[in-house]
């Protein structure tokens, strides 16, 4: 499995999820506490999923799941309550097992503008609810290369 440390890859190509930093997410320092832009990036994998045609959910109801074993967060500028955004999620690599996603968080400055504040690399692993890895579903393979290629064009 590739290591955070190592060479990434960019993505081929990006899946965007927009919206507003929730109240409940920021702290008494007005800004997004570190662990929560957590929940944002989930907010981004989900649709992600969702767009490529593999809901999370199909995961779970074949009693699998995607864990993460390996996260690097890169902070670059806080996020503050109302704060117009835009997550970014990309396949950066792919293994039978395994999977590496790149996700970045972009802030709204108006006319245009926008600037990334949060990078997430991470790297996740197939597992079943037994807890013994085991290969990435076929469909969501299938989906996934076809999403990519489509979406690289």
């Amino acid at each position: 499995m590739e290591e955070i440390g190592k060479a990434r890859s960019e993505p081929r190509a990006w899946h965007t999820t927009r919206l507003r930093v929730p109240l409940f997410e920021v702290d008494l320092g007005q800004a997004v506490y570190h662990g929560n832009y957590f929940h944002l990036f989930e907010l981004g994998r989900e649709s992600f999923f969702r767009e490529v045609g593999y809901p999370y959910k199909r995961f779970m109801d074949h009693e699998m799941h995607l864990t993460i074993v390996e996260a690097h967060c890169s902070y670059r500028k806080s996020l503050r309550y109302d704060d117009d955004i835009e997550i970014r999620t990309g396949v950066s690599w792919k293994r039978s097992r395994s999977l590496g996603l790149v996700q970045l968080i972009f802030r709204d400055e108006g006319s245009l503008d926008s600037v990334l504040c949060t990078e997430l690399h991470l790297n996740m692993v197939c597992v079943k609810f037994s807890g013994k890895p085991t290969v990435l579903p076929s469909e969501f393979v299938s989906l996934l290369d076809q999403w990519n290629t489509e979406r690289a064009l």
